[in-house]
């Protein structure tokens, strides 16, 4: 669930845990076993996706080998609120320091999704790069946590409705009136936080809200999530360069994540406030 840029999914001090996509019974590990490209072929044929979380072996696997290795571990989970990935990984990990007592492991709740997380995961693996230990990435994780920020239009309020997130009068009336929702992860839950009609509404309310947010903390790294076509994502450039963000970097969102906000969506992902002043 953590979208991060190119420059650190291939960090030394990463690894990652997949929560699953279904589709037509079979299981997929997330970005480990299918990516976009492959799932919007599904749904483009009508094939609606499920989600699940984190198997409990995968958590097996992966702790009790850095428990095996006396490697440190912190674990940033998808939201506790919109998954039981959070507690599966808590239930496990006291499993294995039964076994292995002297294993040294954080287990945080991002309370974000997507993008949000992963501009917290930058930030962490920035500080293991200087040095910090468990104890100090578990505080900074906490502090980090209120700052970030993930804006995303919706195209379609069909998949929100399949998802189970809206009623199918409002996916209904929402697709005639041509209504395109605004949705932010706020204190761990997914919320519409307003609706605009129209893409280019849309967009500009997204552009608004970042702006409104970002102007503290321009010098940074910025994501633009998108799930299908790229012309919004130009749109948003386009809107940050005028803000004076210089660094910025189209993303592609997790399958789960677009499983439920489905083919057609972009956002804006950042910071509010710059890490040295969170973390001071």
């Amino acid at each position: 669930m953590c979208d991060l840029p190119k420059e650190f999914i291939n960090h030394p001090q990463l690894d990652m845990v997949s929560l699953n996509v279904i589709i037509e019974g079979k299981a997929y590990r997330d970005k480990r076993e299918i990516d976009l490209e492959a799932m919007n072929k599904f749904m483009e044929r009508g094939i609606v996706p499920t989600t699940s979380q984190v198997n409990p072996g995968d958590f097996i696997e992966y702790f009790k080998k850095n428990a095996q290795e006396g490697i440190d571990c912190l674990y940033l989970s998808f939201s506790s609120r919109l998954s039981g990935s959070y507690e599966t990984a808590g239930l496990v990990l006291k499993d294995i320091k039964v076994e292995y007592p002297d294993f040294k492991c954080k287990i945080v709740d991002s309370l974000h999704s997507g993008g949000s997380i992963a501009v917290i995961a930058t930030e962490l693996l920035r500080l293991i790069d200087a040095g910090k230990d468990l104890d100090y990435l578990e505080q900074a994780a906490l502090k980090l946590i209120p700052h970030a920020h993930f804006y995303f239009s919706i195209e379609d309020l069909n998949w929100l409705y399949m998802g189970g997130r809206v009623s199918k009068g409002t996916a209904v009336v929402g697709g005639f009136l041509k209504i395109h929702p605004i949705v932010s992860v706020e204190k761990g839950e997914l919320k519409i936080i307003g609706k605009s009609r129209g893409s280019k509404k849309a967009q500009s309310a997204v552009i608004e809200k970042t702006a409104a947010n970002i102007v503290g903390y321009l010098d940074q790294n910025v994501g633009i999530a998108y799930t299908g076509s790229m012309k919004p994502v130009e749109e948003y450039e386009k809107a940050l360069r005028l803000m004076g963000v210089e660094k910025i970097e189209p993303v592609p969102i997790g399958c789960v994540l677009a499983a439920h906000l489905g083919l057609q969506g972009t956002g804006i992902y950042f910071l509010d406030t710059p890490p040295e002043e969170i973390l001071k």
